[in-house]
């Protein structure tokens, strides 16, 4: 079997390993399991590989690129994954001389989201990935940093109004889509919804329930949604705050769950007794999310893929850093997926 066209990525994906894993491997550089090299090698001799010199002898030219990774928030499940997926891109790519640097800010704090951008421009950064806070001031900012010639990519959301080299995210009308899709499901036409919140100054959780309330008017219509309630990653805030909801809607059958504090959140549900009565839908799958659809406190949930998001926007930065090849989209959007118990 011969192909003209194989490529580290075809081989990774046939051998079930990493692209950094086959090029270790291909280049002789670095540990790799000998039974996962062994394989690689039968792989790549079976499509007649032929290595890239031109792109490998341009990656070793361009060595000690810096890329940094701007956050604006700690602590928070969901960013947690996303730095997952930074950290594993990083990985396969430091074999070409480009280190992955994470500069974390104060939650929402728009002075450190700055103070982090300017002193990554200050050490000589190549390029910024950014989740970026939507506020005038970092919209100055990356007007300023694009004309310098440092290439943005914003990472799970982005700013209108400025120059950037890609955005990266989930696609979150889609995500609010498939939620009442799912409330429709489970809890059938006549559903009693009710909603927690990020706050929707947030560009991806503006598009996730505008998603969600307009499926609800122009396709099921005799879905009700009874409240919206908007919670930081609180864990007692997003206690008070849905129990607070639940007790003023006691005909509400239906909970969508999409912020942090969930730990808090499924408490009260549990101390009105409603767990496991309570339909909750909810975003991704970290653990406390993983563990109450296991044992029947959530039915579903919707994953935005947030390991995904991190490790395309480093590989983004890195392919147009070293190969100057643009990203396929200006705006790159990953589909969300569901879960349920059977499916975990």
């Amino acid at each position: 079997m011969k192909s003209q066209s194989a490529t580290i990525k075809h081989i990774a994906e046939l051998s079930g390993v990493s692209r950094g894993t086959v090029d270790r491997v291909l280049h002789k550089r670095g540990k790799v399991n000998p039974e996962a090299a062994k394989k690689v090698e039968e792989i790549a001799k079976s499509l007649d590989y032929k290595p890239n010199t031109v792109a490998k002898s341009l990656a070793n030219r361009k060595r000690n690129i810096r890329i940094c990774v701007v956050l604006h928030i700690r602590g928070n499940l969901f960013f947690n994954d996303v730095l997952k997926g930074v950290e594993q891109a990083g990985k396969e790519i430091q074999d070409f001389g480009i280190t992955i640097v994470v500069k974390f800010g104060e939650n929402f704090n728009v002075d450190d989201q700055l103070a982090n951008i300017d002193a990554a421009v200050q050490e000589g950064f190549k390029a910024i990935i950014l989740i970026p806070i939507n506020d005038p001031r970092i919209v100055r900012k990356c007007t300023e940093v694009s004309e310098r010639g440092i290439p943005i990519v914003f990472l799970t959301s982005y700013l209108d109004g400025t120059e950037y080299l890609c955005h990266v995210g989930c696609d979150y009308y889609k995500a609010g889509q498939i939620a009442a899709e799912l409330i429709r499901l489970i809890s059938g036409p006549q559903a009693k919804i009710g909603i927690i919140t990020p706050p929707l100054t947030l560009l991806g959780v503006n598009l996730r329930i505008q998603g969600l309330q307009e499926t609800i008017k122009s396709i099921y219509a005799t879905m009700r949604l009874l409240d919206i309630q908007e919670v930081p990653s609180d864990e007692e805030l997003a206690y008070q705050k849905t129990r607070k909801m639940i007790e003023a809607n006691p005909d509400m059958d239906s909970l969508f769950y999409s912020t942090g504090g969930l730990s808090g959140g499924l408490r009260a549900v549990r101390d009105l007794g409603l767990y496991g009565k309570l339909n909750m839908i909810s975003l991704d799958l970290v653990k406390p999310i993983t563990d109450a659809i296991l044992d029947g406190g959530i039915q579903a949930t919707v994953c935005q893929e947030p390991e995904a998001q991190g490790y395309k926007a480093v590989k983004v930065a890195f392919d147009f850093l070293v190969a100057h090849i643009n990203p396929e989209h200006k705006n790159i959007l990953i589909d969300p997926t569901i879960k349920i118990r059977h499916s975990l």
